[in-house]
């Protein structure tokens, strides 16, 4: 009787334990992350791109949400939907997607969707954005006094001046770009800006790019214009890389610190042997 009690007791126990397990499995299944997408516009010369961002909150903490698979639409006035491209986040939870045939069509405004369908690890999810089309027009101009100035012009897809817009103005650089004046300066009636440069920079045979940005504009995205000038002071190369030097690495080192060395060892070492041979002559005799 206690030994069936006992048997009794252990497939109920074993029973509970397979439900808890299986329970365990469906939870963990139906717990999917909610990822958070973000997407931006950026134009670029005649270079137009949406910058899409992912990531997704894991305990207290937000992760990138690398290898999120994406649908990207075109969204029009009635609400449909055309496919314009799929794209996966990289390894730093972004992508980029070319849109440049959108603009191909003259539109007011364009809206693009991007949706993100079940998957085993996220929920549906899904981002929009709406912008205007905006041109950014660049040049420099030399002053008198062989000063130059660098004038940008912001205008609508109506070529009219978008007046109150803060523009970035900056040098670029090897690591990071520099602010060129004040940084940032805001287009007046003509949707113009001035920006005198009033310090000559050096660059690789005077080279300098300039860039002039609108950035993040809720209305028009971002937009990077670039000018390639020459009015930089030239860069003299002093590097010693190609020549023979002190502190070369040691293919390269100086034919003095080669030889030498080289003939003072053979030297110490070709008088040890002709010691050595004498001694040995000097025993041979003496045994004879």
């Amino acid at each position: 009787m206690k030994n069936n009690k006992l048997k009794n007791s252990l497939r109920l126990l074993l029973c509970v334990i397979l439900i808890a397990c299986s329970n365990g499995r469906l939870y963990a299944q139906a717990k999917k992350q909610q990822a958070r997408i973000s997407v931006s516009f950026i134009k670029e010369g005649n270079s137009k791109h949406l910058k899409i961002s992912g990531k997704y909150k894991d305990g207290k903490e937000f992760k990138l949400a690398e290898g999120l698979d994406l649908e990207v639409y075109q969204v029009f006035e009635n609400d449909s939907l055309v496919l314009l491209d799929t794209a996966i986040l990289n390894k730093k939870g972004i992508a980029e997607v070319d849109v440049n045939k959108v603009f191909q069509n003259e539109l007011d405004q364009y809206t693009f969707e991007i949706i993100h369908e079940n998957s085993e690890k996220f929920k549906k999810a899904s981002s929009d954005l709406s912008i205007q089309i905006a041109n950014l027009e660049t040049n420099l101009e030399t002053n008198g006094d062989d000063g130059h100035t660098i004038v940008a012009k912001l205008t609508n897809a109506k070529n009219e001046p978008i007046e109150g817009s803060a523009l970035k103005v900056q040098l670029q650089r090897l690591f990071a770009p520099l602010s060129v004046g004040e940084g940032i300066y805001i287009t007046d009636e003509n949707g113009t800006i001035n920006v005198p440069i009033t310090q000559k920079m050096p660059g690789l045979d005077g080279k300098l790019n300039y860039e002039v940005i609108l950035a993040d504009s809720e209305d028009y995205g971002t937009i990077k214009s670039v000018i390639e000038t020459n009015i930089g002071k030239p860069i003299v190369d002093l590097s010693t890389f190609d020549e023979r030097t002190m502190w070369s690495p040691p293919a390269k080192a100086p034919w003095a610190d080669l030889i030498i060395p080289n003939l003072l060892i053979l030297g110490i070492w070709g008088t040890l042997v002709i010691l050595v041979i004498n001694l040995f002559k000097i025993s041979k005799h003496k045994n004879s």
